[in-house]
């Protein structure tokens, strides 16, 4: 190991199949080795992006294995431990840097490393991502800190705040007012990557109609249901449509049977987690994101470079991914204004062919290498 690398660790609570930790994946293959050398701690060792980083990065986790001892270990984890106890015990380490790459325990637990720890390059930075509007889902509230006042002075704690996009910085400071280090860093997208994986021969069943295509973790953030509900109206209008859900989570059952209900079974695809979803989703006829709540949505920049025509509901992020609305359709966070959105593009009273070639364009702008650049930047402490 070169003595002038800065010692880098991202924590992070799993690598499982999620937006943040598909972006962390990416990001460690590009960040340049011969000035950083990274280590990722997970909290949890599961996940299907750790062979990824693991190609990149040193990996480490906190609670690993099967049987008593993970249970045991767990526990102590997520309910017993102070949080500068398993800092000390199971993170310290001789850091320049340590970002806690996604809100809630990575925070919570970098923020209580103790004032004035050093690295090999003198005082650790510390970096805190925010990958989520935490106004509009506070969801660390009563899981990770017991009150507002104690995330603020967390968040106190750190160097810099490094925030998806524009919106979730804007809605990070009225919920905890303004931090000196706060930045907007877009989360890099690998424009190249995605169109090879999207070339790549793949088993994706032939459309019998509208495809519309939407991928994520099946949880109700990301609104899935609408989607659902806005395909059996489609159905009762006479419009012939399928959904496919990319993803897998919680509330794969619950889909099913809300699909069985409205009778759309037959028209709902859910294959699961794919690690390569890009021959899926540039084979759609169009891409929606339903979501509830965003940050900055990855699989909508994905989109965008496959040239797929995309629909989102107002949400954190999408502004900027859609250039206000040149790349990509955008209506209100609601269920009418999305279901009549839908209809739109299906009927052909919203043109494919056109939004196709928007999505092209706003396609052609994402820009990986500067975004990596713009993260490397942060991580040497250089002021933006």
């Amino acid at each position: 190991m070169s003595g002038s690398r800065l010692n880098v660790l991202f924590l992070v609570e799993s690598l499982a199949g999620g937006g943040a930790e598909k972006v962390l994946s990416g990001l460690v293959r590009g960040l340049d080795r011969d000035k950083f050398d990274v280590t990722v701690c997970a909290v949890v060792d599961c996940g299907q992006y750790r062979d990824e980083v693991r190609k990149h990065a040193r990996y480490r986790f906190i609670v690993g294995g099967r049987g008593w001892l993970y249970r045991l270990k767990y526990a102590l984890v997520y309910r017993f431990l102070p949080a500068g106890w398993i800092y000390k015990w199971f993170i310290a380490g001789d850091y320049d840097v340590e970002a806690a790459f996604t809100e809630g325990l990575p925070t919570r637990l970098l923020a209580a490393a103790p004032a004035g720890k050093r690295g090999k390059a003198g005082k650790t930075r510390k970096i805190a991502w925010v990958h989520v509007d935490l106004e509009a889902r506070p969801w660390t509230q009563g899981v990770v800190f017991r009150s507002l006042d104690e995330e603020k002075r967390a968040y106190g704690r750190f160097y810099a705040v490094a925030h998806v996009s524009r919106t979730v910085k804007e809605a990070f400071e009225r919920r905890f007012g303004t931090h000196p280090g706060s930045v907007v860093l877009h989360n890099p997208v690998d424009r190249d990557e995605v169109l090879a994986k999207a070339a790549a021969v793949a088993e994706v069943p032939g459309k019998k109609c509208f495809r519309i295509v939407s991928a994520g973790r099946l949880e109700e953030q990301k609104g899935f249901d609408r989607l659902v509900r806005a395909l059996a109206r489609l159905k009762e209008r006479g419009r012939a449509a399928e959904l496919v859900l990319l993803g897998e989570g919680s509330l794969r059952s619950g889909l099913e049977r809300l699909a069985a209900g409205l009778g759309v079974s037959e028209s709902l695809l859910m294959p699961g987690f794919m690690e390569n979803p890009y021959p899926w989703m540039a084979g759609a006829d169009l891409f929606v994101c339903s979501s509830r709540s965003e940050g900055m949505s990855t699989v909508v920049t994905e989109a965008l470079i496959l040239g797929v025509p995309v629909l989102a509901v107002e949400c954190s992020g999408i502004e900027e991914q859609l250039g206000m609305g040149r790349f990509g359709r955008m209506v209100d966070n609601d269920d009418e204004a999305l279901a009549r959105a839908l209809e739109d593009f299906v009927s052909g009273r919203e043109s494919c062919a056109e939004w196709r070639e928007k999505a092209a364009l706003g396609g052609r702008q994402v820009a990986y290498a500067g975004a990596v650049r713009e993260v490397e930047r942060l991580l040497e402490g250089v002021e933006r």
